[in-house]
């Protein structure tokens, strides 16, 4: 026993060393499966928690809604290859069909509309020449009653066929000749007063009927009866002395494209009746006279050309004041002063549920026009208005008229049942074509930010 200690004390070092190789591969091995168990334990709880949200996801597939009476389409399931690529199809067939859709609103909004006086608009470049354009763009719009023929109001009634009556010393004149004709036809030698009573009704008869015949005749080549005096005071009457600012221009502008709409919408009311194949004209068609067009102008205009005085009751600039002037314009609900999309022209909300807050697609103008048409052929015309633009016929009030006291005043309308029609228009403009025309002054007075240029630019 004492040598094994002997040896023991001799070898304490490789005992040691032996002890500690042996005993810990039993005290690993039970600590490692405890760990091991643990960690299994951990792992399947993630994995089931992994499982359990896996088989718990839903996805909800929606497709843009096209109209305001759709329902709106949704499925709320389980992810699904197949059915997420139907979404996907639809969506993408969907969206074509809104660009496509908002193409032809653009293009149809916009129409032929352009700049009256090209390098004009949104603003001119710098140089000599430049000065002159706003020059050009007060004798472009210059309502002046056929005296220039380089007017584009003058341009406009003349392509749509829109005429005065008859003139009445033309009328007078002939009438006259025509007299002294059947006086010498029927009683040669004899004077008017010592004519027998049978001869001065024959020529009184003829006389009447050459009158009625003249005037049936102009009204058959006449679209509808209108001149420049229908036009609202905003409409420059004579070229100023001093440069227009590029707001007036920019006014101007927006107030042709409204008028322009507004006549062609007429002339298709009576183009309806036409049967002759050459243009609607007074006596079928539904507008017989244009008496007045009344509008706020688009933006306002601090320093404005001074216009006659408005004398017919007109709409007036934002919130029903006058048109131009030095007036500031009260400030919107929008915090903007002079916002077409707020009542600063758009005076409150109507049924079409625009107006009565801005918006940053859209300017609103409201029009009251007053005009005698055929009370039978109204819902025509109502119907022309709505198809010549964005033009909504928001109120119409009507009252009779004399139509002999419309033919004394030259002013020959058939046999139609005429009434005179108080209507009131709401009209939309789509900024996304009308910006590119805006100066940079304009915009900031509608908010509309100086972002990029847009596609639908100048003509």
């Amino acid at each position: 026993m004492s040598g094994f200690f002997s040896w023991l004390k001799s070898n304490i070092v490789i005992v040691i060393l032996g002890i500690l190789i042996v005993v810990p591969l039993p005290v690993a091995w039970y600590i490692a499966g405890g760990m091991n168990s643990k960690l299994r334990e951990e792992r399947q709880t993630e994995a089931a928690k992994a499982l359990r949200d896996v088989e718990g996801a839903t996805v909800t597939y929606t497709l843009p809604v096209l109209g305001e009476n759709e329902e709106t389409i949704s499925d709320k399931g389980p992810a699904n290859t197949v059915k997420t690529a139907f979404y996907k199809a639809e969506r993408e067939k969907r969206e074509q069909m809104v660009a496509a859709v908002k193409e032809r609103a653009v293009e149809f909004n916009a129409k032929d509309h352009g700049s009256l006086v090209p390098g004009l608009l949104p603003m001119p470049e710098r140089g000599a020449p430049a000065q002159l354009l706003p020059f050009e763009m007060a004798k472009r719009v210059q309502a002046t009653g056929g005296d220039n023929a380089t007017s584009a109001y003058d341009e406009l009634f003349s392509r749509l066929r829109i005429r005065s009556p008859l003139d009445s010393e033309v009328l007078r004149e002939r009438i006259a000749a025509r007299k002294q004709a059947l006086m010498t036809q029927i009683a040669p030698g004899i004077g008017e007063n010592e004519m027998e009573e049978s001869a001065r009704t024959q020529i009184s008869q003829q006389l009447v009927e050459q009158r009625l015949g003249a005037l049936e005749t102009h009204a058959r080549d006449t679209s509808f009866y209108a001149d420049e005096t229908v036009l609202p005071p905003s409409v420059p009457r004579t070229v100023p002395a001093a440069a227009p600012s590029i707001e007036t221009c920019f006014n101007w502008q927006a107030d042709f494209w409204l008028v322009s709409d507004l006549m062609s919408a007429f002339a298709a009311a009576n183009d309806q009746f036409d049967t002759r194949g050459v243009g609607g004209n007074v006596i079928d068609g539904a507008v017989k006279r244009v008496e007045s067009i009344q509008f706020g102008p688009f933006v306002t205009v601090m320093q404005q050309v001074d216009q006659p005085t408005n004398t017919r009751g007109d709409m007036g600039g934002p919130h029903g004041g006058p048109h131009g002037g030095n007036t500031p314009a009260p400030t919107s609900r929008s915090g903007r002063s002079g916002s077409a999309g707020s009542d600063a022209i758009a005076t409150g909300e109507s049924f079409t549920g625009r107006g009565a807050e801005p918006s940053d697609l859209y300017d609103v103008r409201k029009v009251k026009v007053t005009l005698i048409a055929s009370y039978e052929k109204l819902p025509a015309l109502i119907n022309a208005i709505s198809s010549e633009n964005f033009m909504t016929v928001l109120d119409a009030d009507i009252f009779a008229v004399d139509p002999w006291d419309m033919i004394s005043q030259g002013y020959y309308m058939g046999t139609d049942y005429p009434v005179r029609v108080e209507m009131e228009i709401e009209t939309l403009w789509l900024r996304s074509w009308t910006k590119a025309y805006m100066p940079p002054s304009v915009r900031e007075q509608l908010g509309i930010p100086e972002d990029v240029s847009t596609e639908e630019g100048p003509a």
